[in-house]
C-alpha cells in the first residue's frame, strides 16, 4: 500500500533531508526557512508565507516567498480583519492543518479576502499549518498556489507529517528560550516564564524594560497567579496574559508563560464601534447588516442570518448607502477601511 506521504510522487529521501536540515537549525534564525523547504518537498506550491497569529493581537508576517513586501504590509494594515484563518485562530486557538475549503463559502470564496486580496496576490488556494501555541499565539505556515487547488491526498500528507513538524517547532522554541537573551520570530517581545513552583526561568529584555516603566506589571503578575486568572489590563493599552505551559516544554514543564501584548484596536468580528462611527445615525440593525456585508454575505444570506425578508434587507442597504453617501459595496468597504486606518492601523 502506498504511503500517504508519497501521494505527490516525490521521493521520501528529499523530505527526510529537508526535515533533517530543519532539525539542525532548531534555535537558529534559519529554522523556519528550512521548515518551509520541508513542506516544499512534501507538497508542491508556488508561494509560501509564515505568519504569527495571536488570539489577543494582530497578525505579523515573518517570512514570505513569492509574495511582495507591499502585499504583506497591506495584509497587516488592512486585510487581516477579513482573513478567515485569523478568525479561525482567534476563535479556536487549535493547532493543526487548516484548508481554505474548511470555511463556509460565503466567508471565503465570495469574501473580500478572496476577491480583493487573494486575487491581487494571484492565489487560487491556501493550506495553513498552525504550529503549537506559545502563550496564545501560533506560528502558521501557509502553502499557496497560483493555479488549481490542493487535493485531499496532499492535505493528508501534511497531516501525516504534522506531529514531526510540531515537534521540531517545540524543539526550536525550547532552544531559543534556553539561551538567556535569545529571541525568535515566534516569541512575543515581552515575556516571562515561571516554572510550576513559581521561579522565573526566562525573562526577556523587553519584559525587564516594561517592568521598569510600569510599576503595575509585577502587581498584575502576582494577582493573576493568586487568583489563577488568565489576563489583566495594564497601562498604555497593554494586556498581560498568563498561560499554562505544556508538560512537554523542556524549559518549564507545566509552568506558566506571562506575556504582554498591545490590545487589538479592532476585533476579528469587525468592531461595532468603528462601524457605528461611520455615521452615528446608523441603527443597531444597520450596523449588523454592515458587518455581514463586509464579511461578504449576499442579501439572501443576511436575511436568513437576521431572520428578515430579503426586501427588508434591501431597504436597509439603501438607507445605509444614503446615510454614508455611497452607492456600492466597494465604496462601503473603502469607507470602512479608511475608518479602520484612522483607529491606528498603520504600518509598524
Amino acid at each position: 500500500m502506498k504511503s500517504p506521504a508519497l501521494a505527490s510522487g516525490l521521493p521520501l529521501a528529499s523530505i527526510n533531508t529537508a526535515l533533517g536540515e530543519a532539525a539542525r537549525l532548531a534555535g537558529i534564525s534559519g529554522f523556519y526557512p528550512a521548515l518551509l523547504a520541508a513542506f516544499r518537498a512534501l507538497v508542491p506550491h508556488d508561494i509560501a508565507t509564515v505568519v504569527r497569529y495571536s488570539a489577543v493581537g494582530e497578525p505579523t508576517f515573518l517570512l514570505h516567498h513569492g509574495f511582495s513586501d507591499s502585499l504583506a504590509r497591506q495584509y497587516e494594515t488592512t486585510f487581516f480583519v477579513f482573513d478567515p484563518f485569523y478568525r479561525y485562530w482567534t476563535r479556536t486557538e487549535q493547532p493543526g492543518v487548516v484548508s481554505l475549503d474548511m470555511f463556509p463559502a460565503t466567508a471565503t470564496r465570495h469574501s473580500r479576502y478572496v476577491r480583493e486580496f487573494l486575487e491581487e496576490s494571484s492565489i487560487t488556494d491556501e493550506l495553513g499549518i498552525f504550529l503549537p501555541a506559545l502563550g496564545r499565539a501560533s506560528v502558521a505556515m501557509f502553502l499557496e498556489r497560483k493555479v488549481g487547488r490542493f487535493v485531499s491526498a496532499e492535505r493528508t500528507s501534511i497531516e501525516v507529517f504534522y506531529p514531526l513538524f510540531a515537534g521540531l517547532d517545540i524543539a526550536h522554541v525550547n532552544a531559543i528560550l534556553a539561551v538567556e537573551g535569545g529571541s525568535g520570530p515566534s516569541l512575543p517581545r515581552a515575556v516571562m516564564i515561571r516554572d510550576r513552583d513559581g521561579n522565573a526561568v526566562h525573562v526577556s529584555e523587553a519584559w525587564r524594560k516594561l517592568e521598569q516603566a510600569d510599576a503595575g506589571l509585577r502587581r498584575a503578575v502576582e494577582r493573576l497567579a493568586a487568583e489563577d486568572a488568565g489576563q489583566a489590563v495594564l497601562g498604555e493599552g497593554n494586556i498581560l496574559h498568563r498561560t499554562r505551559m505544556s508538560a512537554a516544554h523542556a524549559l518549564a514543564p507545566q509552568g506558566w508563560l506571562f506575556m504582554v501584548e498591545k490590545a487589538p484596536s479592532t476585533s476579528a468580528d469587525y468592531d461595532q464601534i468603528i462601524i457605528s462611527r461611520l455615521n452615528p445615525a446608523l441603527t443597531p440593525r444597520e450596523v449588523d447588516i454592515v458587518k455581514l456585508i463586509l464579511e461578504g454575505h449576499p442579501t439572501a444570506a443576511i436575511a436568513q442570518r437576521l431572520n428578515l425578508q430579503r426586501g427588508t434587507v434591501k431597504n436597509h442597504r439603501l438607507r445605509i448607502y444614503e446615510k454614508l453617501d455611497i452607492t456600492s459595496e466597494r465604496e462601503l468597504f473603502i469607507t470602512y477601511i479608511q475608518a479602520l486606518q484612522g483607529q491606528g492601523h498603520t504600518e509598524k
